[in-house]
Formats: C-alpha cells, sequence, structure tokens
C-alpha cells in the first residue's frame, strides 16, 4: 500500500511517520494479507502480468527490469486493477493507500491522476499509466536506480524499496514472480532504446532556414533478441508513414530518413544517419519518428521493445532566407493525429515534452532568475522533507 508525505513542517512529517508504523502494524503493508495474494507459479501468469511487461519495456526498460515491476504487483495484488486489501487501505495493481497515493496525496494519487486522463481508475491501463508517472515525476520512487540494475533480482530489490516501501515485503516471493514473469515474456525480438541524437531534445526547438540542409543522426541500442538488418529502419510516425517535410534524397522515401548497413547485434548500438532538408514554407514543425523493421512490425507494437512512436522527436521552426518579421507567424505545423500541415502562430507553449525531451529551456530576463532561485530553494526544502520515511 502506498502514498507519500508532502512536506508541509516537521511536526507533520512526525506524525505521518507515527500514523505509517501504526498503521503497518494493524494492516500488514503489503506483507501478505487479505487482498495481497501470493503463491502463484509461473502457469498462472495471468494476460495482466503480459500487458504490463509489454508496457514497461516499450517505456524503455529492460526486460529484467519490467520483469522486477511485474513480480511486485503480482505479490501486491495479482496485477489486479480492481483488487481491495480486504479490512486494509491498498487499491490496485500496487495497492497504493486510500488516504494517500490512491486519492489524496497531493498531486500524486490515483483519482487525481485518473480524472485528469478522462479515464476510470481502476482499469489497468491508467494504473500503468500512474506507475509510470510516479517513475517519471518523483525520483524517490527510484527510477533512476532501477534503470541502473543489471538482473532481474535487483531490479526487483529496488522496485520494492523505493517505489512498494511495503512492511513486510516477502522479497523472496517477489522475486520469484520477476523471474517467471522474465521466462514467460522476456524473450522480446524487436526493441530499441535511445542512446543519442545529432539534434536538439524536444525542450529545445531546433532553428533552421529555409533551404538548409542539417546532416543528422539518431543512435540507438538494440535491446531485443533479433539482429537488426537493412530492413530495420527509422519511419516517421504521429501519424506513422507520413511524408515528411524534411525529406531529401538522403532518405529511402519521404516516410523512411534511414536503415541499418551491414547487420546490428543484439546489445549493440547504431547511428541511422539521414539530413534534415528545411522545407521552403516557414512555420513550426514537430517531426517524430519510429523504429520498424520493415515488412514485419514496428517496433512500438505489441509484443515488441519500443520506442513508442513518439519517444523520437525533434521540434523546428524555419525562417525565412532574409530572416524577415514574422518569420514563425505564419508558419505551419505538422498534426501528431493526421500529419496534415496548418497555419500556425509560432511554438505552442502547451505542447508537452515528448519521448527523449529532457532538455531544460533557458531562463529569460533577471526577474526568471530570481524566480527560478525560489523554485529551487522550495525544491530544496521538500526534497529534504520526502527523505523522511513515507507513509505507502
Amino acid at each position: 500500500m502506498l502514498s507519500r508525505l508532502d512536506g508541509v513542517g516537521a511536526r507533520r512529517g512526525l506524525a505521518a511517520s507515527l500514523a505509517f508504523v501504526s498503521a503497518c502494524a494493524l494492516s500488514a503493508c503489503g506483507d501478505g494479507s487479505p487482498g495481497e495474494p501470493f503463491g502463484r507459479t509461473e502457469s498462472a501468469l495471468n494476460a495482466n502480468d503480459k500487458t504490463a511487461f509489454e508496457f514497461f519495456v516499450a517505456k524503455g526498460l529492460t526486460n529484467f527490469q519490467a520483469a522486477g515491476i511485474i513480480g511486485n504487483l503480482d505479490q501486491e495484488s495479482n496485477d489486479s486493477p480492481t483488487a481491495v486489501q480486504q479490512g486494509g487501505p491498498g487499491r490496485g495493481i500496487a495497492q497504493w493507500s486510500a488516504g494517500g497515493r490512491w486519492d489524496t496525496d497531493t498531486n500524486d494519487n490515483a483519482v487525481w491522476y485518473a480524472k485528469k486522463q478522462a479515464e476510470s481508475v481502476w482499469s489497468l491501463q491508467l494504473q500503468l499509466e500512474f506507475v509510470w508517472y510516479e517513475l517519471q515525476t518523483f525520483s524517490s520512487y527510484g527510477l533512476a536506480s532501477l534503470k541502473k540494475t543489471t538482473n532481474v533480482t535487483d531490479a526487483t530489490v529496488v522496485f520494492e524499496t523505493d517505489f512498494e516501501g511495503c512492511g513486510n515485503c516477502q522479497e523472496a516471493t517477489r522475486v520469484s514472480y520477476a523471474k517467471a514473469a522474465l521466462n514467460a515474456y522476456g524473450s522480446i525480438p524487436y526493441g530499441a532504446t535511445f542512446v543519442s541524437q545529432s539534434f536538439p531534445l524536444a525542450t529545445t526547438t531546433l532553428t533552421m532556414v529555409e533551404g538548409e540542409v542539417l546532416p543528422s543522426y539518431i543512435e540507438l541500442k538494440n535491446t531485443g533478441t533479433k539482429a537488426w538488418d537493412s530492413n530495420t529502419r527509422i519511419g516517421t510516425t504521429q501519424p506513422r508513414d507520413r511524408a515528411s517535410a524534411f525529406a531529401d534524397s538522403t532518405w529511402l522515401a519521404p516516410n523512411r530518413p534511414a536503415a541499418v548497413k551491414g547487420t546490428v547485434a543484439p546489445g549493440a548500438t547504431y547511428k541511422f544517419t539521414f539530413d534534415l532538408a528545411a522545407p521552403d514554407k516557414p512555420g513550426t514543425y514537430d517531426e517524430f519518428f519510429g523504429v520498424l523493421e520493415e515488412g514485419v512490425t514496428w517496433f512500438s507494437d505489441s509484443g515488441q521493445g519500443g520506442p513508442s512512436d513518439n519517444d523520437l522527436e525533434v521540434k523546428i521552426i524555419v525562417v525565412p532566407k532574409d530572416g524577415g518579421a514574422g518569420a514563425t507567424d505564419a508558419g505551419a505545423h505538422t498534426d501528431a493525429a493526421t500529419g496534415h500541415v496548418t497555419a500556425d502562430g509560432g511554438p505552442d507553449p502547451a505542447d508537452p515534452p515528448a519521448g527523449c525531451s529532457i532538455g531544460r529551456p533557458s531562463g529569460a530576463g533577471s526577474q526568471a532568475g530570481a524566480f527560478g532561485a525560489f523554485l529551487f530553494a522550495a525544491a530544496a526544502i521538500i526534497r529534504r522533507s520526502e527523505k523522511r520515511p513515507r507513509r505507502r
């Protein structure tokens, strides 16, 4: 069962910690009490386990890291989104605590997140997305540590310790579930994870002049079991196979920037090289790419290892050659749903960063700097408070 301290004062933190100890004594906190079944074997793995495994692999985790999460979810709830702990606060696949991370913690509760996404809080997909939201948003939940693990046992223990925060965790059982999931689902034919790219991450807009040609690359690691060959290609996405305005003669086709030359063994990396050729129409463009084995599958399809169709992205502003005023005011924007280019008033500040967009936009002026310093100090206070023991 899971919740999170909100960091409002030392006394409140101490009171919550004491409440946590008392609650664990009464409700078992993940120790296999009713509502947290355990003791299944590999033969009892269910469809939810496979769905969850593929979800986390598609997010860029390795097969054993994804299996480590599954082992914990099986221990907590049998990976059931409708699981309710008998006589206790646990809810959902991770047994988030009612009165905490299930429904009350500020900006960190499943009910709030479900309303924000306009989905049912009891759906498996929503709860998987919420797990990923928590991992990405709150460093204390251990995503960085999870990504550093090199085997299924360590991955299971890291997720158990940092994310679940259980009491009597039945660690050996969690590991056995994780190993069962890895044995059942760990063979992923096609998968890739991001290594680097030559152009800015999508949090920073790339500026190009009409007609400018920018030699580019995307470097990826083969995380599947199949070797890559000449049919392993970068393809346009959002939607798939759209014709890109930035294609030139270095591309295989307007929807295929590049392909592997030779072979790339599992575990090896490869740089897909191609040009970005700015069109003659000034404006703002959002280019998305995915990976596919031509004629076989996209790497983001079910059963494959990703990346997702919106993970590889570059945002570009094309300005006129003469540098005239208003160059970005009457441009074009590639619609992620249709691929149509339409009039645009410049970069959309509401556009969320996606995929490999991990950069940070620069400040703007002394007032922004002062405000940033204030936020930094506030964040430091919150981080210090979050180091205290947290309720599940």
